[in-house]
């Protein structure tokens, strides 16, 4: 298994792209790195000589930052993530830490989403706070200082800028594909019988390259693709015009790649014309938002990549990991729980614990950025498909996973997976009435492999 395109990542770029500069801004679409290029990788440690020290390290604590948009017009699509890595070192906390040390997250900066506070924080972090690694939630991401100095980097993929340095460890894998996408939405739109395809992105960055390689890897697959529509404004798109023409296009599937305001507002849209129609959306998954619009979202499909959270309550002890997130959360970050950026926190902050404790007590950056490259089924604890970063920071394998869920009444629940398993898996180049190839040991789940 590896990484792929989030698409909550690309969602969150095509909103802010339009927020910076007035939309002047323009950024590539996450590249996938070859097998060449891990081949011309000298290695997952650290360059010698550099992260050799353990600052932030005293005999009882391990001090951490996190540089995100805590405040600010960006606030609510960056300021999440510190959620989830409080709870998870709370956690670890309450049980003693690691070989007696505290894992504190003792700096929390705000970049305001503007790029230069973006580069003050990062010397705040490394060169002032002395930070032993660093959590970042940004859109103004820049890799080369974090590399430099071989400091442990972990957090949200937004503009696929995270690959082919060994200490960069995006959640969920460091490397974005688009293509991957592709196979999960065919299988939908053949589940649901569907015959014609419309597609709906802004007309930014991310949101239009996943939407067009989606519709273009459809088309060449054979899918009739009926209407297109990839240049919507991220901000206040009229979607009434758009809803007309799939109406006359005779569209039954709608693939959306808007942020959850859009996808509420062509629900809604959907619902005044009477379309009868199967809609997938990349965004909105989040609990709160389901119960909120749940007369608008009945039938509406999602596409995510980690345990979905009503997993939990469906098939009781199966997803021991999932139980423990939710609890988690609920004691030390409350309202956070259904929060997917919260949930890249926790599985940052996993990742993190589980390199501290692989590289022993005699701690250096160095030494943790080496353990957690040996690490080749990290989970999460079970939330997520696994990764192996002995191959995440550089390439993506042929198998992507999804879990599918779909809005019954107040919630949106696991659909198409085999009993209780919640995981459906892809080889990529399969998008002709993709069939389901076997889940791989360390899915979560329970199957046996």
């Amino acid at each position: 298994m590896g990484p792929r395109c989030r698409p909550t990542a690309a969602l969150a770029l095509a909103l802010t792209l339009v927020l910076v500069a007035g939309g002047a801004v323009v950024s590539s679409p996450g590249r996938t790195p070859t097998a060449a290029a891990a081949s011309r990788a000298h290695s997952l440690h650290c360059r010698s000589g550099v992260g050799t020290g353990a600052p932030g390290v005293t005999p009882t604590e391990i001090k951490v930052a996190a540089i995100s948009t805590l405040t600010g017009i960006l606030a609510a699509d960056f300021g999440s993530l510190v959620p989830g890595i409080r709870a998870y070192f709370d956690m670890v906390d309450a049980h003693g830490g690691v070989n007696g040390r505290k894992i504190v997250l003792a700096y929390n900066l705000d970049d305001a989403g503007l790029s230069s506070q973006f580069q003050t924080d990062t010397h705040t972090a490394i060169d002032q706070d002395h930070a032993f690694a660093v959590a970042v939630s940004s859109y103004w991401f820049t890799p080369s200082y974090f590399v430099s100095t071989c400091t442990p980097t972990y957090g949200f993929n937004v503009n696929g800028n995270w690959a082919g340095a060994p200490n960069l460890y995006a959640a969920g894998g460091s490397v974005l594909t688009l293509k991957s996408i592709t196979p999960a939405v065919a299988y939908l739109v053949d589940k649901t019988h569907s015959k014609s395809v419309a597609i709906l992105a802004y007309g930014v960055s991310t949101s239009s390259d996943l939407c067009r390689t989606t519709g273009n890897r459809l088309r060449a697959a054979g899918y009739d693709v009926s209407f297109t529509d990839l240049r919507l404004p991220a901000i206040g798109a009229n979607l009434t015009p758009d809803v007309q023409r799939i109406q006359r296009a005779g569209s039954d599937f709608v693939v959306s790649c808007m942020t959850v305001t859009g996808n509420v507002a062509l629900a809604r849209d959907i619902q005044q014309y009477g379309l009868h129609v199967h809609q997938l959306w990349f965004d909105g998954a989040d609990a709160t938002v389901v119960k909120k619009y749940k007369r608008l979202l009945q039938g509406v499909y999602f596409d995510v990549q980690n345990v979905p959270e009503t997993a939990a309550r469906l098939y009781p002890g199966v997803y021991p990991g999932l139980e423990t997130y939710l609890q988690t959360m609920h004691r030390y970050s409350p309202g956070f729980a259904d929060n997917a950026l919260a949930l890249d926190g926790w599985e940052s902050a996993a990742l993190l614990v589980a390199g501290i404790r692989a590289a022993g007590p005699h701690l250096t950056q160095a030494a943790v950025v080496a353990a957690t490259n040996r690490l080749t089924a990290f989970t999460a604890g079970g939330l997520q498909e696994p990764v192996n970063w002995r191959i995440g920071h550089f390439v993506v394998t042929r198998k992507a996973c999804s879990a599918y869920e779909e809005v019954k009444g107040s919630a949106a629940v696991p659909v198409l997976g085999k009993g209780k398993e919640v995981f459906v898996c892809f080889t990529m180049s399969d998008v002709r009435h993709p069939k389901p190839v076997p889940l791989a040991p360390g899915i979560p789940g329970p199957h046996k492999g």
